[in-house]
């Protein structure tokens, strides 16, 4: 891949785009949480487009708990979002999760663009 960094000062071409999501867990639904995570994580990671995906717990404090993605263009990601607001086999990891949280989860795309 070539190299890239997150805030270029042009605008380059987009190397990959990054999915993100933030869960802030109950304290006594962590590990629960983890285990759903960890299974949606390799849902995600077996999505077409998508490259890699990570599941990271937090340090302080220890109840968030991070989903990392990694998608080699925006209609790989596009679609994936389609497929999981459709199937409701796909989309049902978001719904359990939520009833372990303290909040909705924070979701957020960030693009990694080429230098210019």
């Amino acid at each position: 891949m070539p190299d890239g960094k997150v805030f270029p000062e042009g605008r380059g071409a987009v190397l990959v785009i990054l999915r993100f999501s933030r869960y802030r867990f109950k304290e006594e639904t962590v590990e629960e949480g983890l285990r759903i995570l960890g299974g949606h994580a390799k849902t995600v990671a077996a999505a077409p487009g998508c490259e890699a995906a990570w599941v990271a717990r937090g340090r302080h404090p220890d109840t968030v708990v991070i989903l990392l993605a990694r998608f080699r263009d925006d209609a790989s990601l596009r679609t994936f979002e389609g497929r999981l607001r459709s199937d409701p086999a796909l989309g049902s990891d978001a719904f359990a999760l939520m009833r372990l949280t303290t909040a909705p989860p924070e979701m957020a795309e960030y693009e990694v663009q080429a230098e210019t």
